[in-house]
């Protein structure tokens, strides 16, 4: 009985099991060739183009490959901005912080760094409280007596253990409600310090890079993250004991830690762009399907390139063999019912910069935008799918529209038959990915995003990421399937639902 309603409810919902499919859609996808994306990637990944990294020269020269592919391929110019947006950017050099606690100096990098991004130019002298996990709700609330006011606060990475909150508190979570509460800078804990900063030095040492509308804010906060030296000054400075706190316990602060923060940096201004190629759709144009990847990476040290191969460059060229299979079909006659866009973005490796300014500054409204398709590190495999090279992880199809689920994996099953992997969708996944590349601009806009991704490798952010150790055969097969996603979300008879929550 269950198995027959079932059927019945995706039938009414114009979902089919089992459904067959479709030749001009199999025609335009039989275009997506891993020959033409080795092509394609021998170039952009090439020490050339030297890393890529955002408002340097190499990826002025990738935008330039972009944009020239796209002509070629037929696209017409946009509107009012041609095939790129523009995005204006600030950059800070790393160095220029001094930080006393207590008259005890500390050193950049190897007690504390920037976090996320740039900082303004700031000499204060303040208490330091501490805030706890910075959670603030009905069973845990670490601000019920603690005042914030032009202090900084001292913040635990990670949520209290056995405790149901009402929501997922992500870092950003807490930044802004320590923001909202008066914080004047803000400190935030790192496990295992050491390990961290060396895994992530490359970024911690090179320049910061923000949007310039971001640092033109009212009341902008710095946000450090901190070692257990200086977590532990400051607890016991303030009378704390952290067992105690963890257990729930509550605490009260007799005095505050004294510090102070001087921050002198050099700044340069620059642009990034995104790059647009567009086809208007034949019924709805004014309802928009967005396929993005970013095409910038982490540049060049010296002689060492980072030619980010598998990120993003393999992400960037299936977005290039999409357009031209898109391309295609609308000369032919066969345009999609809905507009599409795709957009190879920069600043992505510098914090999601040129898809946050899209989403702040969209070409197209995103009341329009039906669904965002993002495709990040797609060539390569992780250590739980060694030797099965035929799979993917989707990231978020279900968490805003049970519709695009139910697309993504009717294409699966009618045309590429990968092992679809939802590892990293968990609510409670600990690397957070749902968070970390361009669809979450989206996301957070409400607009239902697929995040196409292959995990994380031994290469990853290393000069080894190179072209030779990418599986094509793997990346074609993945590409198709998007494109069968997309082809559905744009000629579909009703724009999808969304019926999920916002996190």
């Amino acid at each position: 009985m269950r198995i027959k309603i079932t059927a019945l409810f995706c039938l009414l919902s114009g979902f089919v099991i089992g459904q067959s499919q479709d030749s001009i859609a199999l025609k335009y996808a039989n275009t997506i060739t891993a020959n033409e994306m080795s092509t394609h990637l021998h170039v952009i990944a090439s020490d050339e183009y030297q890393g890529r990294e955002t408002g340097k020269e190499g990826q002025k020269m990738a935008m330039e490959f972009l944009v020239n592919y796209f002509k070629k391929t037929g696209f017409e110019p946009v509107e009012n901005y041609g095939y790129v947006q523009q995005f204006p950017l600030v950059e800070q050099m790393a160095e220029g912080i001094s930080l006393s606690i207590n008259n005890k100096k500390f050193q950049f990098f190897d007690d504390f760094f920037s976090f996320p991004s740039i900082t303004p130019s700031a000499n204060f002298n303040t208490s330091i409280v501490f805030g706890g996990f910075g959670i603030s709700e009905l069973k845990w609330d670490d601000y019920k007596n603690v005042d914030l006011t032009n202090k900084i606060v001292l913040l635990l990475d990670g949520v209290p253990s056995k405790v149901n909150l009402e929501k997922e508190w992500t870092i950003k979570d807490k930044i802004d409600l320590a923001k909202k509460k008066g914080a004047k800078a803000i400190f935030v804990t790192v496990k295992d310090y050491d390990t961290y900063v060396k895994r992530y030095d490359h970024y911690i040492k090179k320049a910061k890079m923000d949007l310039k509308s971001n640092m033109e804010e009212e009341g902008f906060v710095p946000v450090y993250r901190v070692n257990d030296k200086i977590k532990e000054e400051i607890l016991s400075t303030n009378g704390v004991k952290e067992k105690k706190y963890l257990k729930g316990k509550s605490i009260k602060q007799k005095q505050f830690a004294k510090a102070n923060l001087v921050i002198e940096k050099e700044t340069n201004e620059f642009f990034g762009e995104n790059v647009l190629a567009y086809i208007e759709g034949t019924e709805k144009p004014d309802e928009l399907i967005i396929v993005t990847a970013h095409y910038d990476h982490i540049g060049a040290e010296g002689d060492v390139v980072f030619n980010g191969a598998d990120d993003d460059g393999s992400g960037t060229v299936a977005l290039m063999e999409l357009a031209q299979a898109f391309k295609m079909a609308s000369e032919q006659g066969n345009g999609p019912k809905r507009s599409i866009l795709f957009m190879p973005v920069s600043g992505e490796e510098k914090g999601l910069l040129g898809s946050e300014y899209y989403s702040k500054n969209p070409v197209f409204p995103l009341e329009q935008t039906v669904a965002n398709l993002n495709v990040d590190m797609i060539g390569r495999l992780d250590e739980a799918h060694e030797g099965n090279p035929n799979f993917v992880y989707l990231i978020g199809s279900d968490k805003l529209s049970s519709d695009l689920h139910q697309i993504s994996e009717n294409a699966n099953e009618t045309y590429t038959k990968l092992e679809l992997d939802y590892t990293f969708n968990d609510e409670n996944d600990p690397n957070r990915f749902y968070y970390r590349s361009d669809h979450y601009n989206f996301a957070k806009n409400g607009i239902p995003v697929i995040f196409y991704f292959c995990g994380v490798h031994e290469d990853y952010h290393k000069e080894t990421d190179t072209v030779d150790k990418i599986d094509f055969n793997k990346m074609e097969t993945i590409t198709k399937l998007i494109f069968h996603t997309a082809w559905d979300l744009v000629n579909r008879p009703d724009r999808i639902v969304v019926d999920g929550e916002i996190k």
